[in-house]
């Protein structure tokens, strides 16, 4: 079985531990996901089953969207409800207007530092084994997006927000720099991702569903194939001569209508309309980065 499936994970259990579940549920051992959710975390989680393990880089890039609780008011170690609490304060409740406020401040580029109990590794040790042993290295601040934050619910001491960010993002730490610029401290109650690239909350699947379509033989409903998973890609059509050179990991002739830019990718389809290739621009010409057998 090959493509890519739209999970959505319950909370209380790890990726890893879904990843497990659907290995056996529809017996593939190859299986990734595409970018994980904390156990407190509920929401879309992106598997890739079989030879779309490998496409995974490329669905892992796209824009994502939470929505989020953060309690003010008391902080954590972990910056999340399932951390041993650090500092409880007391605080003047602020307005809505103060919230929105600073919301704003932390939208557009930003620089943010991965939380300690992540698994960002430290000298090949991911830093949430350090940070267990008393060890924990503070970790270097990274270049992300964050697109939008709307605040949607607030009612002392949650805070209800939506968030649309790249990858990359930690909604724990976005939580605890709101809450330090708020004055009162803060940590992340509640996290629902709603969507991960093209992959929406509307159209995922439960693991109960996913066993009951297995047993029934209907997993065709809820896989998407691989060339479809890529359909963010333009499609370029090219020729039997020009589909041999590409499964040999041979460059081809960019057409001249194409108008993409450089080191952009794009799909080649054989004149029967297989996808063949993932392929970038590269000097006038269409260079095969991924390519199907």
């Amino acid at each position: 079985m090959d493509g890519v499936l739209n999970i959505n994970k319950p909370s209380g259990v790890t990726s890893h531990d879904v990843v497990e579940s659907v290995r056996r549920i529809i017996g593939e051992k190859r299986i990734g996901h595409t970018g994980t959710l904390d156990p407190l975390a509920t929401g879309v989680l992106v598997l890739c089953v079989g030879r779309a393990t490998r496409i995974a880089q490329y669905l892992e890039a796209g824009e994502k969207e939470y929505k989020a609780v953060m309690r003010l008011g008391v902080t954590t170690d972990t910056l999340d409800a399932e951390g041993r609490v650090l500092e409880t304060r007391s605080y003047a409740t602020p307005d809505r207007q103060k919230i929105v406020d600073v919301m704003q401040r932390f939208t557009g580029s930003i620089m943010q530092r991965p939380p300690a109990y992540s698994a960002v590794k430290v000298g090949g040790v991911p830093s949430y084994k350090l940070a267990r042993e008393g060890r924990a290295q503070p970790l270097n601040l990274r270049p992300v997006r964050i697109s939008g934050i709307v605040l949607t619910a607030y009612k002392d001491p949650d805070v209800d927000f939506t968030v649309t960010c790249s990858k990359g993002v930690y909604i724990r730490t976005l939580c605890a720099e709101m809450g330090d610029a708020l004055g009162m401290g803060a940590h992340l109650a509640r996290l629902e991702r709603t969507r991960s690239g093209r992959y929406r909350i509307e159209r995922a699947v439960t693991l109960e569903q996913l066993r009951d379509m297995a047993a029934a033989g209907t997993l065709d409903q809820v896989i998407t194939p691989i060339d479809e998973a890529l359909s963010e890609f333009p499609l370029v059509p090219i020729s039997e001569a020009e589909s041999e050179r590409v499964l040999h990991g041979n460059q081809i002739s960019c057409p001249g209508s194409l108008s993409i830019s450089s080191n952009d990718r794009v799909r080649l389809h054989s004149p029967a309309g297989r996808l063949l290739a993932l392929a970038r621009i590269v000097a006038g010409a269409l260079k095969p980065d991924l390519v199907f057998s």
